[in-house]
């Protein structure tokens, strides 16, 4: 005759003993994947231009507390630049929770990608000319969005702005693009447990 222990609610006694119960690990309770619909070739942008712009509005529809974190998953980038020119493009997020959240429109950017050149005059009379091309691997933020009650939501936004701060030129052979490709954003959730008793 085996003997079941009494656990707490996210535990569980089989006759092989106790363990954590799938309500305690962290799952994935909302996903969004947002392609760039700005690709290729651009043009001069002093302010910020949403290659992508993309949201999550999720709610606690279980009994207990959560604990959220939020993961950016950014495609590979890639950019063409010529000189003196600077192209960037600015990953820029925010959030908000509460019983009816509005995040704000992001603008403050959390990091990003860019490039710029500028080639130095070789005579008074011609100017050197140069083109990059520059392209770097995928990467994963997190965001840790903290403990939502029962019945509170979460809104998350997120946008990859594309700029051109500082100098710009365009020429005959001037060739500037962006390829910010994709990003999907992945919402996960645990039981929240603040320790006391």
């Amino acid at each position: 005759m085996s003997l079941r222990v009494c656990t707490a609610e996210f535990m569980t006694s089989t006759t092989k003993g106790t363990g954590f119960s799938p309500s305690w690990m962290p799952r994935m309770v909302a996903e969004r994947m947002s392609a760039s619909g700005r690709d290729g070739s651009t043009e001069r942008a002093p302010d910020g231009i949403p290659f992508i712009d993309t949201d999550i509005l999720w709610t606690n529809t279980t009994d207990d507390p959560q604990h959220l974190h939020m993961t950016v998953h950014r495609a590979s980038r890639s950019l063409v630049s010529s000189n003196p020119n600077t192209v960037a493009i600015d990953d820029a997020y925010s959030f908000d929770v509460g019983l009816s959240p509005a995040a704000p429109i992001p603008a403050v950017t959390n990091n990003g990608f860019g490039a710029r050149l500028k080639a130095s005059r070789s005579t008074a009379t011609s100017v050197l000319f140069g083109r990059i091309f520059r392209d770097i691997p995928d990467w994963v933020t997190n965001v840790d969005i903290g403990p939502i009650d029962p019945g509170e939501s979460v809104h998350f936004r997120y946008r990859a702005l594309y700029s051109t701060p500082g100098q710009w030129r365009t020429g005959t052979s001037a060739r500037h693009e962006m390829y910010a490709r994709w990003a999907r954003l992945r919402l996960w959730a645990a039981p929240w447990v603040n320790g006391s008793i």
